[in-house]
This record gives structure tokens, C-alpha cells and sequence, in this order.
């Protein structure tokens, strides 16, 4: 019995397990619900009022939700109306689908809530193309999609009125989750048997998961803020808070850096001190995989005894190291990362007894913190105009693409109307999800479109031939519809299969699904086609044209997260807003240099030693930001003014040779190298300023190696 209630604990607080349990039900009403009551004219619209508006779907307050539904009917139902007047008259109704599509991608630029709507009202702009010959009256379609929208909104409220915290919850799980596998590829690192190709490469897949985990933690920061929007913010949600603020300090910890690797096997390769720590690195990733646990199953998080003997033991060696070895150096940089785990033990054992006292210091904890975060959202009319105007050029990725959906509407349009392009719609419908901001995604969609559709169309004919009661037609469309929104997001080729199965089993209704098959396919083959053509002929958004731009937008947000570390060693430690904040964005953009990187070599004609220095370039500017962590994770007042004059200095001489370009003197670097040195020698320095003086050496020299790097990759760059 306590099994069967685990096990159905752990479905109810299952974030996929809840929406595929959603949209079972809402397909199953517009689909056996009508059919069973006798509206079988209904069930088509109604169904793809439903599809549109469950694309349209995205987490926010009550408040919020219920105004989203309102826009959405007023959208679905204005857009199916004007489309329905203007079918008779081809050269007006392509011009408003091709302006109106391009204007609701400029509309995505006021935040993502409201790119998704302008998404699905586009999505039903094509799905009105569906009826426009099947019905005598021009308001039964606009009519049926909006009674598709209010039963998914209305479900979807339900729903969350049910779990209003499983999102937060599962956005937390998620980012401590994502934690834990970057301290798993960190542990990796400390092998004394690794040679400098295998350091460079774990380098590399490192800064690929610090992008995926800051990614999760502005999944759970949007989450929490649109809460904390609300009237009053309950203890659930400072509680989250809490646990956000806590998963950001580890990731700081995390992220740092305080030695050269490849300097482990020659410094420590006789010592168990290195596998203690890895032991320790590793122990520390699955507390925080059992945190995300915990938190996913409303479990209380306790420290395993396992991680406290090990921290213990690699302390007491570390200890027993010194004192044999007193004049090594070396081993500073080892303490600092005994540190940083001590560190992450302590919070974690703090969080302990914090669910232990009911959560009593957690509340207080977040309150006397920082109960802000940074909102994105639109603040006023000003605002709105202001982040409109702003991608009406074509330096937007934005306006690009929104130009690109324009010019693929009206050529798919253009050829939907010869005569033999019965169901020409299908060629937008392709267009529409393949065509993506980058030519990287529009690649990877194109391949995966064609491949999902050739197979549901191999899979379709059997079922349709084998299975012809209509009941059962509807029972497999409900299935093959729970799989396709479970899997667009992660498989999109079998997502695409489950929508080409839903197409004919939906037209089989009607009576022609054998009649569509092969027009399903010519036509997915001709949009995919003028997808890649636009993206790759209209303002092509070559990722090697981007090099300079995000190089330099990542340098100047880690220069300016620099800048905040050194001003708080010279006036105190403070947590706020404006500190989170330009972490978060030197973090954020080092993700999207990582992605721009990462796609260059799907591009055609791909330049290798462009690839090769733009991986190199990635490893050395992640290298430096898990530097400049290290400084900000340890960060404190010092009254030492060397030490102050050093920061300083080496913030100045960064922004000079990295933003300003200006020539870097050798002779300068190697003489502020020794004068660290010097520093670093005295007896009675403290282990905090020997930290900070490591790391600006470790700034310091990678300095000419990144400065030089840059350079070469922009005079690679096209232009």
C-alpha cells in the first residue's frame, strides 16, 4: 500500500505526467466528447482551435492566464474572421496573411508570453485555411476555434489551480539537476592521469552545461517572479525563492576556477588528495541531485552521512599534506576548492534544519536577503514602444525573420492556388514550424520535419487500412495527440510523426484521408524547401558573421560582473539586485556564445580553422569567468591597498586589451606578475588574499593567449 501511494505521489508531482494527463482530457472532449453527443461538424475546428491555443500555452499567475485567454479569443476569432471574408480574393488575402504573420513575429519582441500567442494566432491563420470551402456561414470556424481556446484555457486553469506550485517546483528540481551534472563533468577534471587534449575537451563540454543551467535558472526565475507579481507571496514561494538564491550562490561555486588543470598530474600525482576531491565533487553532485528530488516530491532533504565523512576525511588529508609539505603552493589552490565544497556542505546542511523548523528561517532568510529579481516584462506604454521600435531594423534577428515568415507565407500561398495544390495550406503549416530564427534550427527542423512526416505517412496507411471503426480513430487521434505535445519539444521528427498520424486519422472523418497522402508529402517536401531557401537567401544569419558581436557583448557583461566583484572587495560584501544582476547577465551572454560556437559547423562550407579557434576562444573566455566566480564566490573587504591597486589594475588592463583592443606590453604583464609574486610570499598573508592574488595572476596570464585569439578570430570573421 505505502508503494502504490509513492508511486502515486511521485505521478502527481510529475510536471510531464500532469500536462500529457491535461491534454488527454481536453482531446478527448473535443474529439469523443462530440463525436458521442452527436456534432460531429464540430469536431475539426473545434480540435485545431484547440491545438492552436494549447501551443499558445505558456506559465504564469491566475491573473495573467485569464487575460491570456481573453487575447487569444479576441485574436483567434478577429483572425479567422478577416481571413474568412478576404478567401474570395486572392491578391488582398495574401497580402494580409504575409503583413499580418510578420507583424505578430515583431510582436514576440515585447517578451516571450506574448510571442507564443502571436505564434498560435499565426498556426490558426493556416488552420482557417482548413474549412474556408466546407462550411455556408463565415462565422462557424471563427466560432468553433474560440470554443476550441476556452476549453483548453479553461482546462489549463484548472489545472493549475489544482498544482499552482508544480511548475516552480519542477523549474527548481530541474535547475538543481542541472547543477549536479555540471559538478559530475567537474569531477572529471580531477585526474592526474588527463592530458591536455582531454583537459580541453572537458573544458568545453563544461561551458555547454554552465549554458544549460543558466538557462534552468531564467526558467525558474521567470517562474518565481510572475508569483511574486501577485498580491501577496505566500511561504511556498519565498521558500522557493529561497532555494533559487541558494542554487544561484552554488552555481557561482561551481563555476569557479582556481588552478590550471593540467598542472594536477605534475603537482599531486603521488597524493590521494585529488581523488578525495573528486570523491567529494561527486558526493556533492548527488546532494544536489537529491535536493532536486526532494523538492519534486515534497520530501524533506537530508545530508547523507556518506558526504560528511568524506568532506571530513579529505579536510583531515589535507591538513596532514600541508604539514608535510609547508613550502608547497600549490596546495592553496586545492584549499580553495576544499572551500568552495565546505561551503556548498554547509548551505546544504543549513537547509536541513531550515525544513526541519518548518521553514521558519527560510521565510525570514529571503526576506531579510532580497525578495527582488529582475523583471523583464513591460513596465508601461513607453516601454512597449520603446521595445518595438527596437527590432524594427534589420540588425533584429527578429525583424529578419519575421521578413522571412512574410516572404515564405506569400510564395507558399502563391503556389497553394495552381490547380493541382489542392491542400496547399500544408506547405505554410511546414513553413511556419520549420522556418526558425537561425539557419542552424531551420537545418536541424528541415531533417527532422521530412523524416517525421515520410514516417507517418508509412505508419498512417496500415492503421488506416486496419483500423476503420471510427471510434477507435478517435481513441488513437487523442493518443497520437498526447504524444505529439509530449514530444515536440524533445523529439521533434517523432512529434511530427504523431501530427502527420493526427492529419489523416483527423481527414479520415471526412472521408479523404487516403486522397492526402501523397499532397502531405509533395507539400511538406516544397515548404521545407522555401523555409531553407528563405533563411539561407534572405539576410542569411551566418553565425560567423556573429563572431564579433557576441565576443564582444560577452566580454563587456564579464568585465562588468568584474567590475562589480573589485567594487565590492573595496567597500563590503552585498548580495542585491545589481550584483545578481550582472552575474546573471556575464553568465547569459557566455551562454549564448557557447550556442553561436556550437552551430558554427552546421553551416555550409564551414571554415575549420575558424571552428577550431571559436572552440579554443570558447574554453579560454569560460575559463575566465569561472575566474572572475571564484573572486566573486569568496568576495570580502580588504583594506589592503596593493591588493586594491592589483584588482584595479588588472579590471583596467582587461577592459583595455579585450573591449578597447589596445596593444597588450608583455614586459607590463610579467612585471605585475612578479609583483604578485612578491606578494604572495609574505608569512603572514591571509588564505582570502592569497585567493585573491591567484586569481589575478590566473586572469593575468591567460591574457595574451585570449587577447591574441580574439584578435585572429576577427580578422577571420566574414563579413
Amino acid at each position: 500500500m505505502n508503494s502504490f501511494l509513492e508511486k502515486l505521489n511521485q505521478y502527481k508531482s510529475n510536471v510531464l505526467f500532469i500536462y500529457c494527463l491535461q491534454i488527454f482530457i481536453v482531446f478527448s472532449g473535443t474529439l469523443l466528447g462530440l463525436y458521442y453527443i452527436g456534432c460531429t461538424e464540430y469536431i475539426v475546428p473545434v480540435t485545431l482551435g484547440t491545438i492552436a491555443a494549447a501551443l499558445t500555452d505558456f506559465d504564469d499567475r491566475l491573473s495573467i492566464r485569464l487575460r491570456n485567454l481573453l487575447y487569444v479569443c479576441i485574436l483567434f476569432f478577429i483572425t479567422s474572421t478577416i481571413l474568412e471574408f478576404l478567401a474570395p480574393y486572392p491578391l488582398l488575402f495574401i497580402v494580409y496573411l504575409s503583413l499580418s504573420s510578420g507583424f505578430l513575429i515583431l510582436l514576440g519582441s515585447l517578451g516571450q508570453r506574448y510571442a507564443v500567442i502571436s505564434f498560435g494566432t499565426i498556426l490558426l491563420s493556416i488552420y482557417t485555411m482548413f474549412g474556408l470551402e466546407d462550411h455556408n456561414v463565415w462565422y462557424f470556424q471563427p466560432i468553433c476555434f474560440v470554443l476550441g481556446a476556452l476549453w483548453y484555457g479553461m482546462t489549463s486553469i484548472l489545472f493549475y489551480l489544482l498544482k499552482p506550485t508544480l511548475f516552480v517546483q519542477d523549474s527548481l528540481a530541474q535547475t538543481f539537476l542541472s547543477i549536479s551534472d555540471l559538478l559530475t563533468h567537474k569531477s572529471k577534471l580531477f585526474d592526474p592521469d588527463n592530458n591536455k587534449e582531454q583537459i580541453h575537451n572537458l573544458l568545453l563540454t563544461l561551458s555547454i552545461k554552465n549554458a544549460n543551467l543558466v538557462q534552468h535558472l531564467d526558467t525558474t526565475k521567470s517562474a518565481l517572479l510572475t508569483r511574486l507579481k501577485a498580491s501577496r507571496a505566500n511561504k511556498h514561494t519565498l521558500s522557493a525563492l529561497h532555494l533559487h538564491f541558494f542554487a544561484q550562490d552554488i552555481h557561482e561555486q561551481a563555476a569557479s576556477n582556481y588552478l590550471s588543470y593540467d598542472r594536477i598530474g605534475i603537482n599531486f600525482h603521488r597524493s590521494d588528495l585529488i581523488f578525495r576531491i573528486q570523491k567529494t565533487v561527486r558526493l556533492t553532485s548527488q546532494a544536489c541531485a537529491d535536493l532536486a528530488e526532494s523538492i519534486l516530491h515534497h520530501r524533506p532533504y537530508k545530508v547523507k552521512k556518506e558526504h560528511t565523512i568524506a568532506l571530513a576525511q579529505l579536510e583531515s588529508s589535507m591538513h596532514d599534506w600541508i604539514e608535510e609539505n609547508p613550502n608547497n603552493r600549490e596546495v592553496k589552490n586545492l584549499c580553495l576548492i576544499l572551500n568552495n565544497l565546505k561551503n556548498i556542505y554547509e548551505q546544504l546542511f543549513q537547509l536541513t534544519l531550515t525544513q526541519h523548523n518548518e521553514h521558519q528561517h527560510t521565510t525570514h532568510a529571503v526576506i531579510q536577503d532580497n525578495t527582488n529579481l529582475l523583471d523583464n516584462d513591460i513596465q508601461d506604454w513607453n516601454d512597449l514602444v520603446l521595445k518595438f521600435k527596437q527590432h524594427l531594423t534589420p540588425q533584429s534577428a527578429l525583424f529578419r525573420h519575421a521578413v522571412r515568415i512574410s516572404f515564405v507565407f506569400c510564395i507558399g500561398y502563391g503556389i497553394s492556388l495552381l490547380p493541382f495544390f489542392k491542400n496547399g495550406y500544408w506547405i505554410l503549416l511546414t513553413s511556419l514550424f520549420v522556418c526558425q530564427v537561425s539557419y542552424f534550427a531551420t537545418k536541424s527542423r528541415l531533417k527532422m520535419r521530412t523524416l517525421g512526416t515520410l514516417l507517418g505517412v508509412i505508419i498512417g496507411v496500415p492503421i488506416l487500412y486496419f483500423i476503420q471503426n471510427t471510434e477507435s480513430q478517435l481513441m488513437l487521434t487523442v493518443i497520437c495527440a498526447v504524444l505529439f505535445f509530449y514530444l515536440r519539444v524533445k523529439k521533434y521528427a517523432m512529434a511530427t510523426l504523431m501530427a502527420t498520424l493526427m492529419v489523416l486519422l483527423i481527414f479520415s472523418l471526412k472521408g479523404s484521408a487516403y486522397e492526402i497522402i501523397l499532397p502531405r508529402i509533395i507539400d511538406t517536401l516544397i515548404g521545407c524547401f522555401i523555409a531553407w531557401f528563405a533563411v539561407s537567401f534572405i539576410w542569411p544569419d551566418w553565425q560567423c558573421r556573429n563572431i564579433s558581436k557576441n565576443i564582444i557583448n560577452s566580454d563587456i557583461a564579464t568585465l562588468d560582473y568584474f567590475d562589480e566583484i573589485t567594487y565590492q572587495y573595496e567597500y563590503g560584501r552585498d548580495n542585491g539586485m545589481t550584483y545578481r544582476t550582472a552575474r546573471r547577465f556575464a553568465h547569459n551572454r557566455q551562454t549564448e556564445l557557447a550556442n553561436m560556437i556550437s552551430s558554427l559547423s552546421a553551416e555550409p562550407n564551414p571554415d575549420k580553422t575558424l571552428i577550431h579557434d571559436a572552440f579554443r576562444y570558447l574554453v579560454l573566455s569560460h575559463s575566465q569567468l569561472s575566474y572572475i566566480s571564484a573572486l566573486g564566490a569568496h568576495r570580502h573587504t580588504v583594506d589592503d591597498e596593493n591588493i586594491l591597486s592589483l584588482l584595479q589594475w588588472c579590471s583596467q588592463i582587461l577592459r583595455e586589451v579585450l573591449i578597447e583592443q589596445s596593444p597588450l606590453s608583455q614586459q607590463n604583464i610579467e612585471s605585475k606578475l612578479l609583483e604578485i609574486e612578491i606578494l604572495a610570499s609574505q608569512q603572514n598573508l591571509s588564505a582570502q588574499l592569497q585567493l585573491t592574488l591567484k586569481q589575478i595572476s590566473l586572469l593575468i596570464e591567460m591574457l595574451p593567449e585570449i587577447s591574441a585569439l580574439k584578435h585572429q578570430l576577427l580578422s577571420q570573421e566574414i563579413k
